[in-house]
């Protein structure tokens, strides 16, 4: 019960997939006797697979690592690509962008996606560096501004796929999230390696990240389409 990787798993479903799915409940709430029963499910579903996908692709790539000659440079510049692709992949199928409430299902699938996603980060996290409680409770902080992150871009992809500009919406996002590697990779290395001599550049990458990432969602959750009957028919 005390192992590296129960705690890992009991902090990933505290800090991600609970959540992620109040968060999503509280988006659908006003809606949910509207929507798809089985497209709710389903985009839960697959923002987990695809989150699962996309971190296996990242940890097999090594993208993740910290170098002593580059630091993180890899997974500043290629995660974003890469998340945006895979969470892409999944806005953009047809069994949710032929809906017209298309963001409400891409909200749930991008809160998914980046719920698995930072749980299997964290897992391996605590598997390869010994922390302690407050570094592990600042990496799960940034995995929630992560979550937040991905379920607003899920909304703002299913809203470009509407006016035939998904790829666009896609590539500005990445370049946002790639902002926010930057002030992730910050942390890390001042958490695993004392890169820097306050902790102070810890918090304040955690502020500024937690905060560009609740504003993306928060602007996207706002545009959100008014559901009926008809437009669920």
């Amino acid at each position: 019960m005390d192992s590296v990787i129960f705690q890992a798993n009991v902090l990933g479903m505290l800090a991600f997939i609970v959540p992620a799915l109040i968060l999503f409940l509280r988006v659908i709430k006003d809606v949910e006797d509207k929507l798809v029963e089985r497209k709710l499910y389903l985009a839960c579903g697959i923002g987990v697979v695809l989150g699962t996908a996309a971190d296996i692709v990242m940890i097999l790539g090594g993208i993740d690592l910290y170098s002593t000659d580059i630091g993180y440079a890899s997974m500043i510049l290629v995660s974003p690509f890469i998340i945006m692709i895979f969470l892409f992949i999944g806005v953009n199928l047809n069994t949710f962008k032929s809906e017209y409430a298309a963001p409400y299902y891409s909200a749930g699938l991008g809160l998914f996606y980046g719920g698995s996603l930072e749980f299997w980060r964290l897992l391996m996290t605590e598997e390869r560096y010994n922390l302690t409680e407050s570094e592990a409770f600042v990496i799960a902080a940034f995995g929630f501004g992560t979550l937040l992150f991905l379920g607003g871009a899920g909304t703002w992809i299913a809203y470009g796929i509407k006016n035939e500009e998904g790829a666009r919406y896609a590539a500005r996002l990445a370049f946002l999230y790639l902002f926010l590697a930057f002030l992730y990779a910050s942390a890390l290395e001042n958490i695993h390696y004392n890169v820097h001599d306050s902790v102070l550049i810890t918090i304040a990458a955690l502020i500024g990240y937690i905060a560009v990432s609740a504003t993306l969602f928060h602007q996207a959750i706002l545009r959100l389409p008014k559901i009926t009957k008809k437009n669920k028919d």
